[in-house]
């Protein structure tokens, strides 16, 4: 059997040094290295078939070239497109990424501090979570948060007073009074954050709302067409914002269910833009919030702070309002076949 190629191998038919092999796998070549040998040295590799040793780079570094991703709910379509993106930008760099549920495994904190610990991840992502002390020590380098419980803690932010005050506006333009909110049932900060910000926009707009407005759920499916349906006959709203598109095609249900036709008699707004709102009829306007964007912008700003050794300057994605066909003017409740 003929023996590994090595980076010694990669540099000599290359024609460049071993130490810029090194830095071409390793990511550390912008600023030191030029695009042309850069090119070279990653074509050269592919056509020899050379690849890293992991276990040489632990031993060299202190860590695994690992990084992990934390978030409140894997089985949720958002995170699965957020991994994705933070998969490909982390291979770019010469890292892996594993997934982590902190909903359903009450030590996932304590878990990441060990494994961070003992230098078998590098560094940790943490999507909505509540981070305990323990880890935070760690978050000046290490540790990178998006939507964290305050905006001053999050590495990657995205604009939630912005995305409400679309909505807000949308719906007031089109003639809506009485504006119902969805919210779902779980203790984060993020939710929290949209519910101040509707409140504060339909202040703004000259909007009343009553407690009586507001329906919480979970994701469940059933649980969540149920409550649905009690905001519908008890609140008589013309439109309502939905905390999360899961829960608009909840309301989809409940809507069917009570007679009542989207959007000539009520109009819906979700969160999030998941494949799910193309799916329902009509469409969903929905607040998008770019999946892709953000799992590649948590890489690049925890690499940054690996290498820098200081937390980076937080970054704020933008949030677009996707209007489609579940919005329209209001004409009443509008009972019968759907």
């Amino acid at each position: 059997m003929s023996r590994s190629v090595t980076s010694v191998d990669v540099a000599q038919a290359a024609g460049v040094s071993q130490s810029t092999v090194s830095l071409v796998v390793s990511g550390k070549a912008d600023g030191r290295v030029s695009a042309a040998t850069q090119a070279l040295v990653l074509e050269t590799a592919g056509r020899l078939g050379y690849h890293p040793n992991a276990s040489a780079r632990v031993l060299r570094n202190g860590n695994a070239q690992v990084l992990a991703l934390a978030v409140p709910d894997v089985k949720h379509p958002f995170f699965g497109a957020v991994l994705e993106a933070a998969e490909v930008a982390a291979r770019e760099h010469g890292y892996a990424v594993t997934l982590h549920d902190t909903t359903s495994d009450p030590a996932w904190a304590q878990r990441m501090v060990q494994m961070l610990g003992s230098g078998l991840l590098a560094g940790c992502i943490v999507y909505a979570g509540e981070a305990p002390r323990s880890l935070l020590a760690l978050g000046k380098t290490r540790v990178l948060l998006v939507e964290a419980e305050t905006e001053a803690q999050a590495g990657v932010d995205i604009d939630i007073r912005q995305g409400m005050h679309a909505v807000v506006q949308h719906l007031a333009a089109l003639g809506h009074r009485r504006i119902g909110y969805l919210a779902a049932d779980y203790p984060k900060a993020t939710f929290r954050r949209r519910f101040d910000n509707f409140l504060a926009e339909m202040d703004r707009a000259g909007l009343s709302f009553e407690t009586g407005w507001r329906m919480a759920a979970t994701f469940d499916l059933e649980t969540a067409t149920d409550q649905a349906a009690i905001l519908l006959e008890n609140a008589h709203v013309t439109a309502v914002f939905c905390d999360d598109d899961l829960l608009a095609g909840a309301l989809y249900r409940a809507a069917r269910r009570l007679d009542i036709l989207i959007p000539a008699g009520l109009s819906v707004v979700g969160f999030d833009d998941i494949d799910l709102a193309r799916m329902l009829s009509p469409e969903l306007t929905t607040v998008a919030i770019p999946a892709e964007e953000i799992g590649r912008n948590a890489v690049e700003a925890l690499l940054r702070q690996l290498d820098k050794g200081r937390r980076v300057r937080p970054h704020v994605v933008p949030l677009e309002l996707k209007v489609r066909g579940s919005t329209a003017r209001p004409a009443g409740p509008t009972r019968g076949g759907s």
